[in-house]
């Protein structure tokens, strides 16, 4: 082989070497920016969750707040002419809400696949 040959051997290589230094670069940089685009997306849904289980925590203690005084006001209404009737009332309300509250975890809850 001649000298030339050789040279221009060289320079082809050289060129491939660049050309794959170059789409690495590119690769890297791609990759960089998917990554932080995803750490981001992940930062704003953690807040996101964060936030309305605090807000569901708050409604929570609100509806228990409101039941039990609408249970208070239902005995004191009652109490001087039917109070076994406003206990009564009172104590189904709660069994009710309970009830709820146990339909809508059991559904909340239930496997994806919808399998039994």
């Amino acid at each position: 082989m001649s000298e030339s040959h050789m040279a221009d051997l060289a320079d082809r290589a050289s060129a491939v070497l660049a050309t794959i230094a170059r789409v690495g670069t590119m690769l890297s940089g791609i990759v960089g920016e998917r990554t932080t685009r995803l750490v981001n997306a992940i930062r704003l849904e953690t807040r996101r969750i964060a936030a309305a289980l605090a807000l569901a925590l708050v409604a929570a203690v609100f509806a228990i707040a409101a039941a039990g005084f609408a249970a208070v006001a239902l005995l004191a209404a009652m109490w001087d002419t039917h109070p076994v009737l406003g206990a009564g009332i009172a104590a189904g309300g709660f069994a009710l809400l309970t009830v709820i509250a146990v339909l809508l975890m059991r559904s909340s809850t239930r496997p994806l696949g919808g399998g039994r």
